[in-house]
């Protein structure tokens, strides 16, 4: 994951707040260039994101934290962004 603002008290708040959202997770501190990873009991992967993507939604946090590319998961994310109802 990563805070789009590293070291800001806003994008702190906002990795707590996602943190909450997620019960029984483990959410790291950001490091100095706003990485921080999640780690969490799900089926597989793609449930593991679904969950994240969830309470990313649900904390409010995604003017704030973003899922950072993976090479594994190239543009994993696309398919869920963009309007509502699009």
């Amino acid at each position: 994951m990563l805070t789009l603002h590293p070291g800001t008290p806003r994008d702190e708040e906002a990795r707590e707040q996602l943190g909450a959202a997620l019960p029984g997770a483990t959410v790291s501190e950001a490091d100095e260039t706003g990485v921080f990873e999640i780690e969490l009991d799900a089926g597989d992967q793609e449930q593991a994101l679904e969950r994240i993507w969830d309470a990313i939604a649900a904390s409010g946090t995604d003017d704030h934290v973003i899922f950072l590319e993976h090479p594994e998961l190239p543009e994993h994310w696309r398919e869920r962004s963009g309007r509502p109802g699009s």
